[in-house]
């Protein structure tokens, strides 16, 4: 339940040639080895296979994170006047955010301004700490189930760990958007959806509700159904059923998952009004709202069986369905899946899921398909009872999801990511140091062409849902 961001690359630049300082001489130079490093690390990390990307995170992370102090420290020493301009500052990056007019990949795009690269820069480190947290859910799909002696859910571990990437995501995009609301863009060229305030609140918002559905998830006991249906070899279904939640808890999860559908929808409609904006992170938002919505009609079914009420916990079902657009006919059927969720069934018998690289397991829909399994599995066991023994109505689903609660937020929404900034030994030692001392070496380092792609070793669709074959927490 993280979109998976496509890093952008940059093209050289060398600060020396653009600011100097007397107080700080050293400064620049040190600032622009950073920056060659940090894009050495980029381009290398676009050439690696899907697998090899993944296990590379943490070293892209230590790259952008020992260049960010160099630059927000730079930017302090120009709004402190120590730095002197020499010419106007200039960079270029690649627009992964915006929307493309050719198959091949987005252009760079130069734009005058130090703010240009801050926020460049800045959002690849929230890209990554995403991209991180899609790690962590894909090692969960993976971890074994835990015993009845285990103290530690490896998988529920995994998930925190994730909830943590995606929430130290949501603060640097948070501080992206109160910064570009009160700083003047140095060029007066329109800037690329990238770097727009509407973008970031739209995707400050996107990691809140991912963060919330995380939460819910590892307390969440009905997404496992999925798991065992992958896993043909597996018979604890017949012995060990879901842990259901609740009554109390259930209700709690229903108001997380609205809270998280009107923050996901909140993203959909800002990328929707961003000029430029690509239709890719969008599907995203309106997939992981539709998500959320019908996790909370599920979790009202499950408030509804568990108070003998099962003709209205079918109905909460059908609405979830009817939510997510898998529901064929109206109120009077039984709400059956359409074709989605079998050509879906068919497309992951033909890949032989248990032989695919784990990265391809997450899904590309913020899991919408494995939400609609998971209600249909509820629905046919509560209709056999209900139509054997209840024989309760099945109420409306209009009627049902005027009922539907208000949301609540679990993570506080002003928790603000802070810039980091060189120590005072740091820039005692860049104060000593006369300029240019040996610090440009990286700067032209690998300066080829890095529009060459990874070899399409699997499939690493954008964002999603763990899928598995294991019979772990999944």
């Amino acid at each position: 339940m993280s979109f998976a961001f496509t890093l952008p690359t940059t093209s050289p630049v060398n600060f020396t040639t653009s600011f100097a300082s007397s107080s700080a001489p050293s400064l620049p130079s040190a600032t622009t080895t950073r920056r060659a490093l940090l894009r050495d690390t980029l381009k290398r990390y676009k050439r690696l296979t899907p697998a090899e990307q993944y296990n590379n995170i943490p070293s892209l992370l230590s790259s952008i994170s020992e260049y960010l102090p160099y630059l927000y420290t730079l930017d302090a020493y120009i709004t402190s006047q120590d730095i002197t301009p020499l010419t106007e500052f200039e960079t270029e990056w690649r627009a992964v955010l915006s929307r493309r007019t050719v198959p091949t990949e987005p252009p760079r795009i130069r734009r005058k301004g130090l703010d240009y690269e801050i926020c460049f820069a800045t959002a690849t480190l929230a890209y990554a700490h995403t991209l991180r947290a899609r790690t962590f859910l894909a090692n969960a799909i993976q971890a074994p189930p835990p015993t009845d002696n285990d103290a530690t859910n490896t998988s529920v571990h995994l998930i925190n760990q994730a909830k943590d990437q995606i929430l130290t995501a949501a603060s640097i995009f948070l501080y992206l958007q109160n910064r570009s609301t009160t700083r003047e863009r140095g060029s007066s060229q329109p800037m690329p959806a990238d770097v727009t305030t509407s973008i970031y609140n739209a995707l400050w918002s996107l990691c809140l509700a991912s963060a919330t559905l995380l939460a819910v998830l590892k307390d969440d006991p009905y997404p496992s159904i999925v798991a065992l249906q992958h896993d043909k070899n597996s018979k604890e279904w017949m012995y060990k059923a879901p842990a259901v939640p609740t009554r109390v808890r259930s209700l709690l999860f229903a108001r997380l998952c609205m809270y998280s559908a009107d923050m996901a929808g909140k993203a959909a409609a800002g990328v929707a009004a961003t000029p430029g904006s690509g239709a890719e992170l969008k599907s995203y938002c309106e997939d992981m709202a539709k998500t959320a919505r019908a996790k909370a009609c599920r979790f009202q079914a499950i408030d509804a069986e568990g108070r003998g009420e099962l003709g209205e916990a079918i109905g909460w079902l059908v609405a979830g369905k009817e939510v997510l657009g898998m529901v064929v006919g109206g109120d009077g059927d039984k709400g059956k899946l359409g074709r989605g969720l079998d050509m879906l069934k068919k497309a992951r018998e033909e890949r032989k899921m248990e032989k695919v690289p784990m990265e391809a397991l997450l899904g590309s829909d913020a899991g919408r398909m494995e939400e609609a399994m998971v209600l249909n599995e509820l629905e046919r066991k509560w209709r056999r009872i209900n139509d054997s023994v209840n024989f309760h109505a099945v109420p409306s689903t209009s009627s049902l999801l005027a009922k539907l609660p208000t949301g609540r937020s679990m993570f506080p929404e002003n928790q603000t990511w802070t810039p980091p900034k060189l120590s005072s030994s740091e820039l005692s030692q860049l104060q000593m140091q006369a300029p240019n001392g040996g610090e440009l070496d990286w700067v032209g380092a690998d300066d080829s062409d890095d529009d060459i792609m990874a070899p399409p070793e699997s499939s690493m669709p954008p964002g999603g849902f763990p899928r598995s074959q294991s019979t772990g927490y999944y």
